[in-house]
């Protein structure tokens, strides 16, 4: 599965900020969840990363250790030629309602 997770600082603090590095020099992702891109914004408010995850299980684990300086939303993602491709199917279900 495929999820865009985005997240926002939500401790301005300098002590949450250095916690937070620390933090981050050490972590690892957990087993079966690949960062497929791994982004910060340019204004330190937060970012985003595109993950695969093998369950909803390792997302929350990806997550969890973070839940104390960031606030997240995870969405799943499908390739834009499936998700067009199932638009359509719903575009032609709509269709044969009259």
């Amino acid at each position: 599965m495929l999820f865009h997770v985005s997240w926002e600082g939500i401790d301005p603090t300098e002590e949450g900020q250095k916690r937070g590095m620390a933090l981050f020099e050490r972590w690892q992702p957990p087993e079966g969840a690949e960062f497929q891109g791994f982004y910060g914004f340019a204004d330190g408010s937060g970012g985003f990363a595109i993950v695969e995850v093998d369950s909803v299980a390792a997302l929350s684990r990806t997550m969890a250790p973070w839940t104390a300086f960031l606030r997240f939303d995870a969405r799943p993602i499908l390739p834009i030629e499936e998700q067009t491709a199932i638009e359509v199917e719903g575009i032609a279900f709509r269709d044969s309602v009259g």
